[in-house]
């Protein structure tokens, strides 16, 4: 089963609604565990590792370093184990 890995809100509201891609930590075709860190993201305030939210392998990377996406944009795809 496929799951989408999704950029969580980080931060309070008044804060910006998007980050920067700083680097992947991962690479397309890489098996990945659940809470094992994907990529790193930049807010105005903080550095914050994404993870994983499943098991499986990294099938798809939809966002390259340097990127800025939105809040609940989906960075990547998670070929899970189903």
């Amino acid at each position: 089963m496929k799951k989408e890995v999704v950029i969580p809100r980080l931060g309070s509201s008044d804060e910006s609604n998007e980050v920067k891609v700083l680097r992947w930590l991962k690479r397309k075709g890489e098996a990945v565990q659940k809470g094992d860190p994907l990529l790193e993201v930049e807010t105005d305030k903080v550095n914050v590792e994404i993870e994983a939210p499943d098991t499986g392998l990294l099938s798809e990377v939809r966002v390259q370093e340097g990127e800025v996406v939105a809040f609940n944009s989906v960075v990547a795809v998670i070929d899970g184990k189903d």
